[in-house]
């Protein structure tokens, strides 16, 4: 018995560390570590108060000093695409220049504006004016605006030989008439197809591949008005 008595003392003199002052170091260790990730997680209440309280403060003031622009995403792109649409001062006195010029005196930059707005230029006037129609009032220019006719539509249909009212015209394009259909029309043979029978041709919803086709079958002799018939007898 005192044998095994005077081994178990050796053993620990002979392990150099006090069983028990590791197990008090581990348990240290541990509280630590657990002391730390608390930290670490929860963090300072105190600093996190006080951080609020900066963030709360701030955006206060912040919201105070631009109280007066909105806060609404779509209105502040809008109305930055509004003011890069406008046109510059300067070009509207150019434009007024050039209104004169042209006899249209007494606009103010808000009418300018406004038949800008719509598609009345004084380069559009002008080339309108060109083509025959020197009389041409803003009215006028902002009803033909208004039917989408260019100066372009208007100078390829007085080429295939239509000498038509500003009222002519608008009544074909605002039934879909081009002057590409009115090209191809001309083409199949057509050249004497006039501005009604172009407006029922669009309203039928004839094209000019039937046309084609008809021709094909019929011979390229077909009346235009057999044409329209066969397209409405057969919708």
């Amino acid at each position: 018995m005192e044998s095994r008595n005077k081994n178990f003392k050796n053993n620990l003199k002979g392990s150099g560390d006090d069983p028990l002052d590791d197990f008090l170091s581990r348990a240290e260790r541990k509280n630590s570590e657990k002391t730390e990730k608390k930290e670490m997680a929860g963090g300072n209440p105190g600093r996190t108060i006080f951080l609020v309280i900066v963030i709360v403060l701030f955006g206060s003031y912040f919201f105070k000093g631009i109280g007066n622009i909105s806060l609404n995403p779509f209105n502040a792109i809008s109305q930055t695409a509004f003011s890069i649409q406008q046109p510059s001062e300067d070009l509207l006195n150019r434009m007024n220049n050039r209104m004169v010029e042209m006899g249209y005196p007494d606009l103010n930059h808000d009418d300018l504006r406004e038949l800008r707005s719509q598609g009345v230029t004084a380069t559009y006037i002008s080339n309108v004016r060109a083509l025959g129609f020197t009389e041409l009032t803003l009215e006028d220019a902002l009803r033909l605006a208004n039917a989408n006719i260019t100066s372009t539509f208007l100078a390829m249909m007085i080429e295939l030989g239509y000498d038509l009212s500003l009222d002519e015209y608008i009544q074909l394009r605002r039934a879909g008439v081009t002057a590409h259909y009115t090209s191809n029309v001309h083409d199949l043979g057509y050249r004497d197809v006039t501005p009604e029978q172009l407006i029922r041709m669009q309203r039928i919803g004839l094209t000019t591949s039937l046309i084609e086709r008809l021709q094909q079958e019929r011979g390229q002799d077909v009346p235009l008005e057999d044409v329209i018939r066969h397209r409405i007898s057969n919708q």
